[in-house]
């Protein structure tokens, strides 16, 4: 019964100690963190197939943020398009 009790305290006190991260990891942690770098500007190159072919092709390299532009007016593009030939009620 004596064994039962010490078992069970070891276990209880090794799972705290482990639930409680140390003081120095999650300061170590939080400067990382903060000084994420800005990815904004790296350079990503697509390519993109010719309609009709298998074998050409075109590369395109812009920056995150220009491709996340393009995507986004693609996007716009695309739904008024859509939004334009959908039937509406009244004749249209």
């Amino acid at each position: 019964m004596r064994s039962l009790a010490i078992v069970t305290a070891a276990f209880f006190g090794a799972a705290t100690a482990m639930a409680q991260p140390a003081p120095a990891a999650t300061a170590a942690a939080a400067p990382a963190a903060a000084a994420a770098p800005d990815t904004s500007q790296d350079i990503v190159c697509r390519k993109t197939k010719e309609t009709g072919s298998l074998i050409r092709g075109k590369k395109t390299c812009l920056t995150r943020s220009q491709w996340s532009y393009v995507d986004s007016e693609h996007q716009r593009a695309s739904r008024q398009l859509v939004e334009d030939n959908t039937s509406r009620v009244g004749g249209n």
